[in-house]
């Protein structure tokens, strides 16, 4: 990650925190305005990552040996410009980072962005698609945006979602419910036409493996109770 001129120091340190959100290993602040000191309030677990940053007095320092450098800016295109002929960062995501070894993403400064003369060092030139009559995200957030997308696309394996119900127990919760319908719903069309609602609403839930567990639990305490017997 490499912030040219930095000048907020919330940015910053939301910047940073944002680092630690989605494994980026190395910041490299050109230049910076903002205070450091001050920024570290925002950082939350990041504060170690911009106590390390590396503070360089050039872009060409921040991306040197690196494999990719990659310019963002919100003016992707300009007709007739060649340093404003942006790829949008699905197509970076899809096309440029599987391929890429060490990439630098490269943001400039909130108030005027990167130069031309910046730009022109860089290898790609990234927009993020947004609204054409403000397409100008704060720097915070467009950081923010770029780091999921290339999260998403490395496949890491997220703890903070839980796992979804396997199909074998989304048939078994299905199947509890037809027999469940079936004995307080009198008519075969009407058990039918219940059976088949209840299945689809099921299926869209999206249930994790817990949520499925308790239902499963309470179907089969439910049709236990229902047919009289001592298990189902």
């Amino acid at each position: 990650m490499v912030l040219v001129g930095i000048e907020g120091a919330v940015n910053l340190g939301v910047i940073a925190r944002t680092c630690v959100n989605f494994n980026v290993g190395e910041l490299y602040l050109v230049k910076p305005v903002a205070s450091i000191e001050e920024a570290l309030h925002y950082a939350a677990h990041g504060r170690n990552l911009l106590s390390s940053s590396i503070i360089v007095e050039s872009l060409d320092e921040a991306i040197r040996g690196v494999d990719v450098s990659v310019a963002t800016s919100a003016k992707g295109y300009s007709e007739g410009d060649v340093l404003r002929q942006a790829i949008s960062i699905g197509e970076f995501v899809e096309e440029i980072v599987p391929k890429a070894g060490k990439i630098a993403l490269v943001f400039g400064r909130e108030s005027t962005g990167l130069t031309r003369e910046e730009l022109a060092k860089l290898d790609f030139l990234v927009s993020i698609p947004a609204n054409p009559e403000y397409p100008v995200l704060n720097v915070s957030q467009a950081v923010a945006i770029f780091l999921w997308e290339i999260w998403k696309k490395q496949g890491v394996k997220p703890l903070n979602i839980p796992p979804r119900a396997t199909r074998d127990d989304i048939d078994k919760i299905t199947s509890l419910l037809g027999e469940i319908t079936s004995i307080v719903v009198s008519s075969r069309d009407k058990v039918d036409r219940c059976s088949r609602v209840l299945r689809r609403v099921i299926y869209r839930s999206m249930l994790s493996n817990y949520e499925a567990r308790v239902i499963l639990y309470w179907a089969r305490r439910t049709l236990r109770k229902l047919s009289g017997q001592s298990k189902c």
